[in-house]
């Protein structure tokens, strides 16, 4: 007499495994929506390597100040001495995650051409001191 054994529908082995499935998939939808969006980061950079400038570094820490009230975003002022600091400050801040770097007076070769190469995440602007309000405001849209 031949004995056989009995049989497993493999339904059954397939359903356990669907479960699990679909529970890592639900932790993965929830965890990501539970997730608070974080507000557009911004930096406006000021390049001094020509002589002083107060009225030009006093108008860029004004459009930071106005930018953040009125946008909720965060943002930065630096100010460079030389285009090597300029390069490293707009490397540095693309490199942060920076949404977007504004700049003044920037050496568009040395300091903006090769960083946003590099980090093509990163919008760069050029605005003077006069329209620097509005360059922060576009570029935050």
């Amino acid at each position: 007499m031949t004995r056989t054994l009995p049989t497993f529908p493999t339904r059954w082995v397939a359903i356990p495994g669907l479960i699990v499935l679909a529970l890592l998939v639900a932790g993965l939808v929830f965890q990501a929506s539970g997730r608070p969006a974080q507000p557009p980061r911004f930096a406006v950079v000021v390049d001094t390597s020509s002589g002083p400038a107060p009225a030009a570094v006093a108008s860029a820490a004004a459009a930071v100040r106005s930018a953040e009230r009125a946008t909720g975003a965060e943002g930065q002022l630096r100010v460079t001495r030389t285009p090597t600091e300029q390069l490293s400050v707009t490397h540095l801040l693309a490199a942060e995650g920076y949404d977007a770097v504004i700049g003044v007076g920037l050496d568009e070769r040395i300091a903006v051409t090769p960083v946003a190469e590099r980090f093509p995440g990163t919008r760069f602007a050029r605005a003077g001191s006069a329209d620097l309000p509005a360059a922060v405001s576009a570029t935050l849209r």
